[in-house]
């Protein structure tokens, strides 16, 4: 087994366990570190296939918490904007897009870590603003999750609520992202080789993620998913200018 596979395995055990803690989380973790590895361009479709197997895992175990009705814009609104993303990932230097996303993640997350709490009068309007940004994100740095994390953290959504829609959206739009992906020549059978020797650790991870998260509370579960969107803006920040 090459290094490549080894040190993927371990990656994606880490990144399941916290996507299955806290329904986001798995591409935070685990481009940064599967870059290392492989390019970007292999990474990202990787990511994206293993974040659909996660979930899957984590609806059945949240799925009588899904409030489709009240969270439908956000979805679709990322949705239309996913194809974008898979466009960018083509025609756009990758690391352009990390720097500007790592400065606005970090510092909005800080801000709420803070005790900052933003007023929203137009809700469905809010919806459909960050729904875009994250179909964008999505499609092009499989980065979908911060966004919609921080929305639903400032609506002090609780942690069921939290994990169960946030998933769903997740879910959604990787269906959507990997038929983009098929269509764009993106998925290659040497990534197929990767996900394939991936998925056990990737299935673990998530199981102990979803055992984990009964033991927290709601304060602790709300920090840890802020502290988690700050580490992965500043790692996706630094990616992005190369030093590391």
């Amino acid at each position: 087994m090459s290094s490549i596979v080894i040190y993927g395995i371990l990656i994606v055990l880490l990144s399941g366990f916290i996507q299955g803690l806290t329904a986001f989380g798995f591409a935070l973790v685990a481009l940064p570190l599967l870059s290392i590895l492989m390019p970007v361009q292999q990474v990202v479709p990787i990511i994206i296939i293993l974040s659909l197997v996660t979930n899957i895992g984590i609806w059945y175990e949240t799925r009588k918490s899904i409030n489709l009705k009240k969270y439908g814009l956000l979805i679709i609104s990322s949705l239309l904007a996913a194809p974008i993303g898979t466009k960018l990932i083509v025609l756009l230097n990758p690391d352009t897009l990390k720097v500007i996303v790592g400065i606005l993640i970090t510092f909005f997350a800080i801000m709420m870590l803070t005790g900052t709490k933003w007023e929203i009068k137009h809700e469905k309007l809010s919806f459909i603003l960050v729904g875009l940004l994250s179909g964008v994100l999505n499609g092009s740095i499989s980065t979908s999750g911060p966004p919609v994390a921080l929305f639903l953290s400032n609506q002090e959504a609780d942690k069921q609520k939290f994990k169960a829609n946030l998933n769903m959206f997740g879910l959604i739009l990787n269906v959507v992202t990997i038929g983009l992906f098929f269509q764009n020549g993106l998925i290659t059978s040497e990534i197929l080789f990767y996900v394939s020797r991936m998925l056990p650790a990737d299935v673990i991870g998530v199981a102990l993620g979803i055992i984990a998260i009964r033991k927290l509370n709601e304060k602790t579960f709300k920090n840890l998913t802020l502290y988690l969107v700050i580490f992965s803006g500043i790692w996706t920040l630094l990616s992005g200018l190369g030093v590391v």
